[in-house]
């Protein structure tokens, strides 16, 4: 991640590069007709979502599901429609993630991950969601989160005038991912949230879906443990008032009847039959210090003792020095000669040797390179590989120069065991999956998991199914359980 500093500097090139005259002025919001600080024009807006969506579809991957990215897609483009920014192009995608979370990208491109819309029941539930992520783009809080920023790092705007623009395009490129990880404000997330509302009740849709799916992630937060929250309600520190508050302020009256919230439930449930749940095997597992990638058929070693980390397809890990790397990185819109090629020609990489390699029998490029991180002098080997499913990934290992001698070894060791799964039972494992069953009798969740979904905690199925674990839930009912994958 890049540090204040360097996003700051970021950041400005972009207000830069966008052409914004009057870096002191105030915009308009869209939402709210109020004036909001925004140092970036909206088609500077769209292209950063652009250039993040990139970066997050080569580290998270999109769920591979068409009917369902399709459902989600035609409610999101009915809400965005009703919305005061009609003309953005708007997308709406399944992240494969089983993080509970969803989040909106600047300019319109919004995710909903598979671990949150296993914990949906009804239509209007996911309207709320999408609705509230429409409400953060429409209010432009992004592009007014990253202007607060500037102000905060640089106190003063003149600063902003000390750039070469000649940085612009390389400094822009370090703002990636960080994008996700901005923090709204509490009146940021409630002018969300009362905006979901509005674009509900425009839509079509029960408004109080919003309020539903926020005791929902109370629920979740609470059955987590202490200390825990969902992704959505990070920002907040009172989940518990949070969905009160909204009802108070945005006029709601009573929801629907238990029987019309089952009726609708009926009807939505279906959509979530096969959903794959908890953690994908074939996206990658952790034996020990090995990873093995199912999907795209690859496996590597991480040297013994070293930490390892993921983020997505994203797998770090790091010596007990903390002078060494091994990272795996994957590639999109590129071959794996295309990958390496441009690896070589960045800035600031000296490279001391290339070619094509083999990898344990799959074809792959090698680079091997001197350069700076923080001032600091680098050397290291990257091994770029085409997977049997065609993909490519990048496997990167260096540590300082003055430490390359010693690390060298261990770290060459880990790159080149680089190759495809070896082991037959894992091409064949699969994820868990959502499945409906309709009860022949009365039970409780213990019961429930006992019967259909033993390899789960009762508390998970009650969580899954809006009960208490020990409440019973009564014949003919159709419930949410998880089929074990293999």
């Amino acid at each position: 991640m890049p540090t204040r500093s360097t996003r700051a500097r970021s950041l400005a090139a972009l207000a830069l590069a966008a052409g914004v005259a009057a870096l002191a002025a105030c915009s308009v919001n869209p939402a709210t007709g109020r004036n909001q600080l925004a140092f970036f024009s909206e088609a500077a807006e769209i292209e950063l979502g652009a250039e993040v969506d990139r970066e997050l579809l080569s580290n998270s991957g999109v769920y591979d599901d068409a009917e369902l990215e399709a459902y989600v897609a035609q409610l999101g483009h009915r809400l965005a429609a009703v919305s005061e920014r009609p003309d953005l192009p708007w997308s709406f995608r399944v992240a494969d993630d089983e993080i509970v979370n969803a989040f909106a990208l600047p300019g319109g491109r919004i995710y909903v991950t598979r671990g949150l819309l296993a914990h949906l029941d009804r239509e209007a539930e996911l309207a709320g969601v999408l609705g509230h992520e429409i409400g953060h783009v429409t209010a432009r809080h992004s592009v007014n989160a990253l202007s607060r920023e500037l102000v905060i790092s640089l106190g003063l705007v003149a600063g902003l005038t000390l750039l070469d623009a000649g940085e612009t395009a390389e400094m822009v490129g370090s703002l990636g991912m960080g994008l996700l990880f901005l923090k709204f404000g509490r009146n940021q997330e409630r002018q969300a949230d009362q905006l979901g509302v509005r674009y509900a009740q425009r839509a079509g849709f029960d408004p109080h879906g919003v309020v539903d799916v926020l005791r929902v992630l109370q629920a979740v937060s609470h059955a987590e443990g202490d200390g825990w929250f969902p992704v959505w309600l990070s920002t907040h520190p009172d989940p518990d008032r949070r969905w009160q508050r909204l009802g108070q302020e945005t006029g709601l009256g009573p929801g629907p009847t238990a029987a019309e919230r089952e009726r609708e439930a009926r009807l939505f449930r279906p959509r979530l039959d096969g959903l794959v749940y908890g953690q994908d095997p074939r996206n990658g597992v952790l034996e020990g210090n090995t990873w093995v990638q199912l999907r795209d058929g690859y496996q590597l070693s991480f040297p013994p003792g070293w930490r390892v980390e993921r983020e997505g397809q994203t797998v770090a890990a790091e010596n007990p020095a903390e002078d060494a790397l091994v990272l795996l990185l994957p590639q999109t819109g590129r071959t794996a000669g295309e990958a390496a090629a441009a690896f070589a020609e960045a800035e600031g990489v000296v490279v001391t040797e290339s070619g094509e390699v083999g990898s344990r029998g799959l074809p792959a490029h090698l680079v091997r390179f001197e350069t700076d991180l923080e001032d600091e002098p680098v050397t290291g080997v990257a091994v770029f590989l085409h997977t049997r499913s065609s993909r490519v990934v990048a496997l990167v290992g260096l540590s300082s120069t003055e430490s390359w001698p010693r690390r060298r070894a261990v770290i060459e060791r880990a790159v080149w065991s680089l190759g495809p799964v070896v082991r037959p039972q894992h091409r064949a494992a699969e994820p868990d999956r959502l499945a409906l069953v309709t009860l022949d009798r009365p039970m409780d969740a213990a019961e429930i998991a006992r019967r259909y979904s033993p390899h789960l905690e009762p508390w998970e199925l009650a969580l899954l199914n809006r009960v208490a674990v020990d409440e019973p839930i009564p014949a003919g009912r159709s419930v949410k359980v998880v089929r074990e994958g293999g």
